[in-house]
């Protein structure tokens, strides 16, 4: 066989090594990859679904005498939510919880199946972590997806013990569908290197020889006539197998280039002083930068000050763990290596060329001569920014609230974790929109949302440096104070606070004039947990509302025995409807110019036969929240009917009875007939009765409002709108009301002496005029509030300054005087 026939045998056989080897290194390197950022993924994911479940499954239980079914249940019904928010957000990831006292899986997805909701398969790999402890990475059959997965299983554990385990997995006919598009493009460039390289490999062999002959050529011309005969044909053959060596070495160092360029990591080399000696032209896609404008620069180069400060750190641990030298951009550690270890995924932030910050992951080889003497590191490094925003964007949904975009509970649970083992005094804000559900139930719920929105900011933007806003649920908010020196300091940010808030929010076109009721709980005098400083800061937040709302309330132990003693209210409150307990007390409404009595309120009161005088500001909420108070309104109608009908028999006449309406009351679908029913049983005439509802009943689906309205009003009955000015009533509605009266909020009449709730009773005042409606002023209590009044041509007023609620055998005293 001719030498040159054993030439392109060699250099065809190298290609074809070369090419192949390649491929099957790229191949196996692109699934592992693939493989290591699922794994990756789920990782993150079931760490995300531990971090949600906080404390233990029992914490999570309303009752825990339940039985193992209701257990299940009631863990379903608190976690699936989590499981199902991830399901959705990433498609084709499956997770899940597995309470290992019940034996059972208590939530997964995608898919939930409640006939799922059994023990694992007794031959699952997944109970290896209950007895090592750690996550485990499984490739295998998942019975709750009916595939195999790569899985991570991920113990949950508790003081210490596992309790349960959490997995989060991705279906490996999914990879297999990424992969496969990867493993067509790289076949597609096998095939098209193949017949590049046989190609190749003919044109090196011929044009071998052609050189060859030029080179013999050139020797003979420059050394005269040379008889190749006296060399012997072995040295010839020596002498054309190196040259030919040679030439296929850059050939195949060409063809290595070009490979490398078609990966989507870049390649790179560095010397010992951490300087690129090469870099793949794939860095000029990623970074913005040639492979010429890097040779030269640091590695470090580009880097932010701390991902640059990390990577020398992560240099220095992992080489120096291995005795090899470092070189970290400021000096070179020159320890003689022990073995030839790599590490991977080394993440951090470089800023391309445009200035846009890129997140990239490397993996790198130190490189020894082979004398193991460190020459270098080669590695590779690919862009990572899409899948770290993925990771940012899972732990958005974690720790944010998707509407107003605060930190939510669980970012307050962290947050305040870490604060009391470092802080000294902390308080705890317990915020309520006060009325915000007229809001929803008036105006709908995309309103609210949008008043969320704007009452968040308004709130964050008055907080001190270091003080902090959490969304705690529904209309509550929470703030965390710090820095301050003394209550009297909380107490003035808190007061900042309310007013900012009572200024008018405007909300699509609407302006809104709110409230905030604030309970706040002191660190460490009220608690020493976060539990317990919320749940104290809760029942303050409640005294304010019970109070009168719009106003601050600072925790206290007594506040307890009020929980207690409202609990114990509203077992009595059926009972004392029933024995009669309650009585009715009156409080006229007068002329302001003349004094005279022009009407009067009904007002309720409970004198139980033990506990003596009950407010009604501590058992008409309960009444209102447990339905009772459709029976106790229908009491009190009745009684008030009988007794201005009573009056009317002893002569007195042109004055009307007030009785206050509820929005459950109001909303019972035979509300009209009971009306009637009852001014015919006590033989009343409807023009004697006034009923006062207040803006949220009105604006509360305003068509059938209306209907009703005008059916009272078809039987004479006088219509009034209490507390006006604190609901959210459209202007447009409110003209279409068939009411006659409007009645401004005590909460405006106690301030009018500002400028603020002088401005608004004043609208309210003309307002009324233009639509030819009456006005009554609540709660009126001083002289000057009354001359303000007078001023303002308000009518009649309403409060202490004139009478107090009085029995009905005092107030019809009053009236025949």
């Amino acid at each position: 066989m001719s030498i040159k026939r054993r030439i392109s045998i060699l250099t065809t056989a190298l290609v074809m090594f070369t090419i192949i080897a390649t491929f099957s290194i790229d191949l196996y390197l692109n699934w592992n990859r693939l493989l290591d950022d699922k794994y990756n993924e789920v990782t993150s994911i079931s760490t995300l679904l531990d971090n949600s479940l906080k404390g233990t499954y029992n914490d999570l239980l309303e009752h825990p005498n339940m039985t193992d079914t209701e257990k299940i249940a009631s863990l379903n019904e608190k976690l699936q939510p989590y499981i199902d928010n991830i399901t959705d957000s990433y498609a084709n990831f499956g997770a899940g919880y597995y309470v290992k006292e019940l034996n059972s899986i208590v939530a997964f997805g995608p898919n939930f199946d409640e006939a799922s909701l059994t023990d694992m398969s007794k031959t699952s790999d997944a109970r290896e972590v209950y007895t090592t402890g750690l996550p485990l990475k499984l490739y295998n059959y998942s019975q709750t997806r009916k595939s195999y997965v790569v899985a991570n299983i991920h113990p949950i554990i508790r003081d210490g013990e596992i309790i349960g385990h959490i997995w989060s997995n991705v279906l490996i006919e999914d990879l297999f569908t990424l992969f496969k598009d990867a493993f067509i493009k790289m076949l597609l460039l096998l095939f098209i290197m193949i017949a590049i390289g046989l190609v190749g490999s003919r044109i090196i062999t011929n044009q071998y020889f052609n050189n060859l002959k030029l080179f013999k050529d050139q020797i003979i011309s420059e050394q005269g006539n040379i008889d190749l005969s006296a060399f012997s044909p072995e040295l010839i053959e020596v002498y054309e197998a190196v040259s030919n060596s040679r030439m296929a070495l850059i050939e195949s160092e060409k063809r290595f280039r070009d490979v490398v360029t078609a990966f989507d990591e870049y390649v790179w080399e560095t010397d010992l002083d951490g300087r690129y000696t090469y870099v793949s032209e794939r860095a000029s896609s990623i970074l913005g930068y040639s492979p010429d404008e890097l040779l030269g620069t640091l590695k470090f180069d580009y880097m932010t000050n701390n991902d640059k400060n990390y990577v020398r750190e992560t240099f220095i641990k992992q080489f120096e763990s291995n005795a090899m030298p470092v070189y970290t951009g400021e000096e070179v550690y020159t320890k003689q290596p022990k073995n030839l270890t790599t590490f991977r995924n080394i993440v951090y932030k470089k800023k391309k060329k445009s200035g846009e910050i890129v997140y990239l992951s490397t993996n790198t080889l130190p490189i020894f001569d082979t004398n193991d003497q460190l020459i270098g590191y080669r590695g590779v490094t690919r862009d990572i920014s899409l899948q770290m925003q993925h990771e940012q964007h899972i732990n958005q949904l974690a720790y944010f609230d998707a509407l107003t975009k605060l930190p939510n509970r669980t970012s307050l649970t962290q947050e305040i974790n870490r604060l009391l083992q470092f802080s000294d005094d902390l308080a705890i804000l317990f915020i309520d929109l006060d009325h915000f559900k007229s809001i929803n139930d008036t105006l709908g719920h995309r309103i609210g949302d949008e008043l969320l929105v704007v009452l968040s900011q308004k709130i964050a933007h008055c907080l001190e440096k270091g003080d902090a806003i959490y969304r705690f649920g529904g209309d509550e908010f929470i703030v965390v104070m710090q820095n301050f020196k003394n209550v009297e300091e909380v107490i003035s940010r808190t007061h900042r606070i309310l007013h900012t808030v009572n200024n008018p929010i405007v909300v699509n076109d609407m302006s809104f004039f709110t409230t905030l009721s604030i309970g706040i709980s002191l660190y460490p005098a009220h608690g020493s947990t976060l539990d317990i400083l919320i749940k104290n800061a809760d029942m303050a937040m409640y005294k304010s509302k019970e109070n009168g709302k719009n106003q601050y309330t600072i925790y206290n132990d007594s506040m307890r025995d009020e929980v207690a003693e409202t609990f114990e209210i509203s077992n009595l409150l059926n009972e004392a409807i029933s024995d009669n307990q309650f009585e009715l007390h009156y409080q006229p409404q007068v002329c302001i110019t003349s004094g005279k009595i022009i009407g009067v309120e009904a007002l309720v009161r409970w004198i139980h036969p033990t506990k003596g005088f009950i407010s009604p500001a501590k058992f008409i909420p309960i009444a209102e929240e447990s339905g009772l108070i459709i029976k106790l309104g229908e009491w009190i109608l009745r009684h008030a009917c009988t007794t201005r009908k009573q009056w009317l028999d002893e002569g007195i006449d042109n004055i009307r009875i007030a009785v206050n309406i509820s929005l459950k009351q109001f909303q019972q679908p035979d509300f009209i007939d009971k009306v009637l029913s009852i001014l015919e049983e006590t033989g009343l005439q409807g023009r004697y009765l006034e009923l006062e509802i207040t803006e949220s009943i009105a604006m509360n689906n305003p068509e059938e409002v209306i209907k009703k309205l005008q059916a009272l009003q078809h039987h004479a009955i006088y219509i009034s709108i209490d507390d006006f000015g604190m609901g959210y009533s459209s202007l447009n509605y409110l003209k279409r009301l068939p009411i006659q009266q409007l009645k401004i909020d005590r909460a405006f009449v106690q301030d009018i002496t500002e400028e603020n709730d002088y401005a608004i009773v004043k609208s309210i005042i003309t307002m009324a005029q233009s639509l030819g409606l009456d006005v009554v002023a609540e709660g009126v209590e001083t002289t000057e509030q009354a001359t303000i009044l007078n001023q303002l041509n308000c009518p009649v007023a309403q409060g202490y300054l004139y009478y107090k609620p009085m029995p009905a055998r005092e107030i019809y005293n009053e009236l025949i005087s």
